[in-house]
């Protein structure tokens, strides 16, 4: 469609609305109701700029800065630099908006801060990087922001960069023949257009100016924060596994869908006292299992509390040391699989180094960790120095997190009075002999391993007496499952870009070999 006929169109459709204005309003001059139809349209006008004003204090957009779970507490540092990146404009016009270069200006100075922080002091932060990698957050980055715009722009797929440009030409052009219409009618009647002028820009040109604002300033955030999103995963390592497989690690990792119960595969249940646990009939599909590890020293009460936990002896008791190993599938209330597996014991003493090398191995594999550490033992401190040294370990890899650490006390059926065990225990707030001692034993635990673990919980896991289990250990787990899968993706990714590297390089050299076979059989056959 030509610019003549375009123009026709727009002609023919404001006509009849130039007119009917007009008419009205030389109608209402000339029978002199404009005194009193002005004041009551310049109220309502009023009053829809108060709304509007209210209402537009907050953007109706939704928000971009959104942080995954997952993330490392560099990974968090990094994105406080993308934060405030964005908050550095605090207004866009429209020629920035359409201008290439301020984009890249900005993605590579963003780039630049994000690649320092991740790599202190190197001569040139980017030298880590590889070409998919880098090809891997352009595309990632992009397909966001196409998603935004397709979502939240009507016509984003008709526009093009020259419409864009028309329309600011549009507008400049309204602008310059309303001021013309306000010069023309000064002259005839300078006190009520006047008033109408005023009306007019603080009103509606203040809250129309707004809105574009609002929507400018919105996408130029939303692009900073994508833009920053996957500048954070780039340069964490986690691009490594390309953009497929990316996608699909973090699909697995994420909670379970709420779906309805009748649709779910046949499953077996063990039941705990009020609280049933399904265990899982196929793990492959859907979400993955959280691996939780029963950490502990030997006759702690690790496979009791494996036992309690399955509501079957799923695990030896009293075995010098438990043998590691057993694994469980099951789905907790919620629809999460969880994978119990338990793990050798260390000795009274502390974990000796070939322990330590169990437990740490141990934890790699575990996504939350269940330290297991008997009520009527007053020393942990090889438990505290277990943690200690797990905490080590993990420090040394910045781009993986600390699994949450359940404390479970167990045996606190043996805690004074001895002979009395009449559950359930109000161990929080309760007056019972037995309860004030649970409930000083659980103080002296948190005292003694601190910020070490994120909740402690008293358990008894003696058959056919449980207690704490469905209470207490059960919802804790639940509390923690977030933590969990962002400690499990995290080595998801870290285990995906360090296997097969090798092979691909040799895949990678015979296509390349096959290539350069077939370019000389061309030129040999060309001669």
């Amino acid at each position: 469609m030509t610019r003549l006929r375009i123009a026709i169109l727009i002609v023919l459709f404001v006509t009849p609305f130039a007119f009917l204005m007009g008419a009205g309003g030389y109608h209402l001059w000339t029978t002199g109701w404009v005194v009193w139809t002005w004041w009551p349209m310049v109220l309502c006008i009023t009053l829809a700029y108060f709304l509007a004003w209210r209402w537009t204090r907050r953007s109706p957009l939704p928000s971009t800065d959104d942080q995954p779970g997952y993330w490392t507490d560099r990974d968090k540092a990094a994105w406080a630099k993308v934060t405030e990146k964005a908050k550095s404009f605090e207004a866009i016009t429209t020629k920035q908006l359409e201008d290439p270069k301020h984009y890249s200006d900005l993605a590579l100075d963003l780039a630049k801060q994000v690649a320092e922080l991740y790599n202190p002091g190197a001569a040139d932060p980017f030298d880590h990087l590889t070409l998919p990698e880098v090809l891997a957050c352009i595309e990632l980055a992009s397909a966001d922001l196409d998603e935004l715009v397709q979502k939240y722009v009507p016509g984003s797929h008709m526009l093009r960069i020259r419409d864009l440009k028309r329309a600011r030409k549009a507008v400049e052009y309204y602008k310059a023949g309303q001021n013309l219409y306000w010069a023309g009618a000064a002259i005839v009647d300078p006190i009520q257009t006047a008033l109408r002028f005023l009306a007019s820009k603080a009103a509606l040109g203040t809250l129309l100016d707004k809105l574009q604002s609002n929507v400018i300033l919105w996408f130029h955030t939303a692009f900073i924060h994508r833009l920053g999103r996957y500048l954070i995963e780039l340069n964490s390592g986690r691009l490594k596994v390309g953009v497929k497989r990316y996608r699909e690690l973090l699909a697995v990792h994420q909670p379970p869908p709420l779906d309805d119960p009748n649709e779910r595969p046949p499953v077996s249940t063990a039941q705990i006292g009020d609280v049933t646990i399904l265990a899982a009939a196929n793990t492959s599909t859907g979400p993955k299992a959280i691996t939780v590890g029963i950490l502990g020293s030997v006759k702690a009460g690790k496979s009791s509390l494996v036992n309690a936990l399955l509501g079957r002896a799923a695990a030896t008791v009293d075995r010098l040391p438990v043998t590691a190993g057993v694994r469980c599938d099951y789905t907790l209330p919620g629809g999460q699989p969880v994978s119990i597996l338990d793990t050798s014991g260390y000795g009274q003493d502390g974990p000796t180094d070939e322990d330590f090398a169990a437990a740490v191995e141990a934890s790699h594999d575990a996504d939350l960790i269940l330290l297991v550490t008997q009520a009527t033992v007053p020393g942990r401190q090889p438990d505290v120095d277990l943690l200690d040294r797990l905490r080590a370990w993990v420090a040394e890899k910045p781009h993986l997190k600390m699994p949450p650490v359940i404390v479970v006390v167990s045996h606190i059926d043996l805690l004074s009075p001895k002979a009395e065990w009449t559950p359930p225990y109000d161990w929080k707030t309760g007056t019972r002999p037995k309860e004030l001692n649970i409930r000083e034993c659980v103080s002296v635990v948190k005292e003694q391993v601190g910020d070490r673990a994120t909740d402690i919980v008293p358990v008894c896991g003696r058959e056919g007496e449980q207690f704490g289990i469905v209470e207490g250990l059960i919802p804790a787990v639940v509390s923690h499952l977030d933590h969990a899968r962002g400690a499990a993706v995290l080595k998801a990714f870290e285990m995906e870009a360090g296997a097969g590297k090798y092979e691909k390089l040799g895949e990678q050299v015979i296509a390349g070999g096959k290539q350069v076979l077939n370019v000389l059989r061309d030129v040999f056959k060309g001669k």
